[in-house]
C-alpha cells in the first residue's frame, strides 16, 4: 500500500505527474462511482461522471486547497456533473414512472430490496433535494460540505434537506415501512 498522501500526490499531479494521477484514481475510483451511482442510478453515467471527475482533477490540480479534504473536493466535483446529468433528465422526462404502493408489502421484503426501493424513492425526488439527500443522509458529508458541493446557501441545503426527508418517509410510509 502506498504511503503517499494525498496533499503530496496533489503536488505530484500539478506538475503533470500521470503516476499521481493513476494512484488518485485508484484510491477514490470506488466510493465516487458508489455516489454517482446513487444519484444516477445508471452505471454508464456513473462512469461517466467518475471520469470526467478525474480529467477535472487532472485539469484542475492547481485550483486544489491542500487546506481542504480531497475526497470532498473530489467528491463535490462528482456531485455537480451528476446534479447537471439529473437537471438535463428532467427537462427531457415527459412521466416518472413508479412502482404502485399496493403492489409492494413491507412484510414481503428483504433487506436488498428495501435498499432497491429507497433508492428508486430517492431517484424520484427533485435534482437539487436528491443532491442534498444523497450527501447528506448517504455520503455522510456535513451541511458544511454539502454547502460546498453544491454552491447553495445553508439554509437551501437545510430546506432541501428538510422537504427530501419528509417525502422519502412518506413515499416508504405509502409502502408500509
Amino acid at each position: 500500500m502506498n504511503s503517499t498522501t494525498d496533499i503530496e500526490l496533489m503536488q505530484q499531479l500539478r506538475k503533470g505527474s500521470e503516476a499521481a494521477l493513476r494512484e488518485l484514481i485508484e484510491r477514490h475510483r470506488e466510493r465516487l462511482f458508489r455516489l454517482a451511482y446513487r444519484l444516477l442510478d445508471d452505471r454508464d453515467y456513473a462512469s461517466d461522471a467518475v471520469q470526467e471527475t478525474f480529467i477535472r482533477l487532472w485539469t484542475h490540480a492547481r485550483r486544489y486547497d491542500p487546506g481542504k479534504n480531497l475526497s470532498t473536493w473530489l467528491c463535490t466535483i462528482c456531485a455537480r456533473r451528476c446534479y447537471d446529468e439529473l437537471r438535463r433528465r428532467q427537462r427531457h422526462r415527459k412521466t416518472l414512472s413508479e412502482m404502485p404502493a399496493e403492489d409492494i408489502q413491507s412484510d414481503d421484503l428483504a433487506a436488498d430490496e428495501l435498499l432497491t426501493l429507497l433508492h428508486r424513492t430517492i431517484a424520484t425526488l427533485p435534482p437539487k433535494q436528491r443532491v442534498v439527500y444523497q450527501l447528506r443522509e448517504i455520503e455522510c458529508l456535513s451541511t458544511d460540505e454539502v454547502v460546498s458541493a453544491t454552491r447553495m446557501s445553508a439554509d437551501q441545503v437545510k430546506a432541501n434537506l428538510f422537504v427530501a426527508r419528509n417525502t422519502v418517509r412518506e413515499k416508504l410510509k405509502q409502502y408500509g415501512i
